[in-house]
């Protein structure tokens, strides 16, 4: 029966991310309403979790009455990434967001081939600059620094 809805085992693994994901949310502090500004700390990631919940459950219907098709191995590229960002999740905390992405903007177009290293020297600088200019400049929204606390 289940053998024609091409994208169920891949949509209920993300959907159980989700759920596993949203129930961290319940662990957030709330702010009084009466201090509250803008969003609430709950709001925005249950926003972002609803939408990939919604996306998941029309590419799992979109998938139905088609067969799963015989496919390649997943190449090591893929794992290598998987490793690198959960790599990047875990040093979070210690090194901090604009360290985090220029670390993961250098090492991963490196990974997947990229041999222009002037340009992925660039980009490893300029996609930092431009978040951190994005949140603390603009949005005045103060993003974990890590090691580079005192310095940002």
């Amino acid at each position: 029966m289940f053998r024609h809805w091409r994208d169920l085992t891949p949509g209920l693994v993300i959907l159980a991310v989700i759920a596993a994901l949203f129930a961290v949310t319940t662990t957030f502090a709330t702010v009084p309403a009466a201090f509250a500004q803008g969003m609430q700390a709950t709001a925005m990631p249950r926003l972002v979790l609803g939408t990939i919940a919604l996306l998941t459950i029309l590419m799992v219907l979109q998938g139905r009455g088609t067969a799963e098709p015989d496919r390649a191995p997943v190449p090591w590229p893929v794992w290598a990434t998987v490793a690198v960002l959960a790599l990047a999740a875990a040093l979070f905390q210690m090194l901090g967001t604009t360290l985090v992405v220029f670390l993961v903007g250098l090492i991963l177009p490196t990974l997947w081939g990229e041999r222009r290293f002037g340009v992925v020297a660039l980009y490893a600088l300029s996609l930092p600059a431009a978040i951190y200019g994005v949140f603390s400049i603009i949005l005045q929204l103060r993003l974990p620094q890590g090691i580079l606390d005192g310095v940002l």
